[in-house]
């Protein structure tokens, strides 16, 4: 059994994002052009409508186009970055257990680890990193308990993941590289135990094991990096909207509101949770026009690359006004893109959905009180491969909480 290298970090974050004002686009040049590492350049949209319409166009394909073909060069063994039918095939394996009436049976499971590692952090003291401390073992442990990672290995799991999501200045070298490495032999030598020993698991490296029975089209190298891969994306973006949520419930009088007990509440935090953390972190991947096509009245031609940023779309103000604000009073809010659109749309939405409910739930009832003590511009940020803008570290001071 073997897998492939990582991807190259230019197919996860072709242009840099960062400090762009959306407003000042979408009203001047909507549809304009950037710059690209490899100084190709691409279009870069800005207006909700127009990412929404590129992501779920079939015009349009995850990867740069064959000229042969006329469409999308797939990458191997990667359905991320792969086409119909090639991408139906792989993520209609994987599917099956992040569907919206599957999730819920891990919510007990979810609240349990929550209300412990919050126990902790009470009993703690001194200054907690809410990133170590609670968002990243909590959404580490959902995820890896459903892909079939014994609990023993998932705190290594996530050194690895964290490792191989390093900085995006640092991605494309070594300490990237031997996290990838290292995380794959990990799974190399954890897929080969469980097919020694089938059994009646319910994870996903069982159910992939017995689809692979069922169907030899699914090769090992396909089976081990959907076994790798859904840990990491899985893991991290949710990790920081948790972040996000902190802050907003200590800095925004949100737990205050939530406790009150305003019906309907927490679900709307939550949805604005996720709408306004694609600012902070998470963006859609590249596309590439497989013809010549029209985008916001911008001519695109067959090849070009387009980039569809979720931060633009969440904050256009045609659906959201005052996009910048942190508001779950607000309207259409349910419109939003935090997940992406299309077929390519995460495949885990309604399990992050679940963790950030059952998280903020956890915090609120807790009896919680604890302060920033950092503002939220002071706070480290870094880019990952994944285009995830994540903060560092989210300190805070612990006053106490319920017994």
């Amino acid at each position: 059994m073997t897998s492939r290298e990582p991807p190259p970090v230019e197919r996860f974050r072709p242009a840099d994002l960062d400090g762009r004002d959306w407003g000042a686009l979408r009203a001047g040049c909507p549809v304009s052009r950037t710059t690209t590492p490899d100084g190709a350049g691409a279009w870069l949209l800005t207006r909700y409508a127009d990412v929404r319409a590129v992501l779920g166009s079939p015009l349009f394909s995850v990867s740069p186009i064959d000229p042969d073909r006329g469409h999308g060069t797939a990458e191997a063994n990667e359905s991320i970055f792969q086409d119909p039918p090639e991408h139906t095939r792989l993520r209609g394996l994987v599917a099956g257990p992040f569907a919206a009436n599957r999730v819920g049976v891990h919510a007990p499971g979810i609240r349990a680890k929550a209300d412990a590692l919050l126990a902790a952090m009470v009993g703690a003291g001194g200054p907690v990193d809410v990133m170590s401390a609670f968002a990243k073992p909590l959404t580490m442990n959902v995820i890896a308990g459903i892909v079939g990672i014994p609990e023993p290995d998932r705190p290594m799991a996530q050194r690895l993941s964290d490792q191989l999501l390093v900085p995006l200045s640092q991605a494309q070298g070594s300490i990237a590289l031997a996290g990838w490495r290292q995380f794959n032999d990990y799974v190399l030598g954890l897929v080969a135990e469980r097919r020694k020993r089938p059994g009646e698991e319910d994870d996903l490296i069982a159910h992939l094991l017995r689809a692979q029975e069922a169907d030899s089209s699914l090769t090992d190298v396909e089976l081990v990096t959907m076994v790798l891969g859904l840990p990491v994306a899985g893991y991290v973006s949710t990790a920081n909207a948790i972040a996000v949520a902190f802050l907003h419930l200590l800095d925004g009088g949100w737990l205050e509101r939530l406790r009150a007990g305003d019906a309907g509440l927490a679900d709307r935090f939550v949805e604005e949770v996720l709408r306004i953390q694609s600012g902070d972190n998470g963006e859609s991947m590249p596309r590439f026009a497989t013809g010549d096509t029209v985008v916001g009245g911008v001519r695109i031609s067959r090849g070009e690359q387009v980039v569809a940023p979720l931060v633009a779309a969440n904050r256009d103000e045609e659906l959201f006004a005052d996009g910048d604000a942190f508001d779950p009073d607000r309207e259409r809010l349910g419109r939003h893109l935090a997940f992406g659109f299309g077929i390519h749309r995460c495949l885990g939405a309604n399990l992050a959905r679940l963790e950030l409910r059952v998280a903020v739930a956890a915090v609120v009832e807790s009896g919680l009180r604890a302060r920033m003590l950092e503002g939220w511009h002071e706070v480290p940020w870094h880019v990952n491969m994944l285009g995830d803008r994540f903060p560092e570290r989210l300190l805070i001071a612990v006053d106490g909480g319920a017994p």
